[in-house]
């Protein structure tokens, strides 16, 4: 069981630094300095055509490998829950542009945590900003920020944190 992973990626676009390369490191920590940290990522499973290019997000809850005695060789994996379009026909938001997204829930409609599946970590591209989707009305002064993923029923995909996400 790992705590962080780091992640590297190549940016074709931003030629400052490393020629285009990129790393960030994305946390699955029960005591992160006091309080959890569960990164969201965007892990890549399908054709670029698709909604979201291609991508899904998800939430990261545990990172860990497996010894695979068929290969002899140890496979890297994360335990991720789903965030997903609220419709079937998924488009931006028509006021910010940006996807609207909402917990994966179960077959009861149970939240916080809907069901969870196991991935290869080669999936993650990089690590996802989710803004939540606020309403009318106050925020709660006892709510933390470590709360917020968990404290709202939709998001929005920040694609305007920095360069990179923005072309996703």
């Amino acid at each position: 069981v790992f705590h962080s992973a780091k992640v590297e990626y190549y940016v074709p676009s931003d030629s400052c630094g490393m020629g285009g390369m990129h790393r960030e490191v994305i946390h699955a920590n029960p005591n992160y300095g006091g309080s959890c940290r569960f990164d969201t990522v965007f892990v890549s499973v399908g054709d670029e055509a698709e909604a979201m290019n291609g991508l899904l997000v998800a939430r990261v809850w545990l990172l860990f490998s497996y010894f695979d005695p068929y290969h002899s060789k140890d496979v890297p994996c994360a335990l991720v829950t789903w965030f997903i379009h609220p419709s079937d026909n998924p488009e931006r938001d028509k006021d910010t542009g940006m996807w609207k997204l909402q917990r994966e829930q179960d077959v009861d409609g149970e939240q916080p945590v809907g069901p969870v599946q196991v991935i290869h970590l080669d999936t993650i591209l990089r690590g996802a900003h989710l803004l939540p989707c606020y309403g009318s009305g106050f925020l709660p002064v006892e709510l933390k920020h470590t709360d917020s993923l968990d404290a709202w029923d939709c998001y929005f995909v920040n694609h305007f944190i920095d360069q990179h996400a923005h072309e996703l």
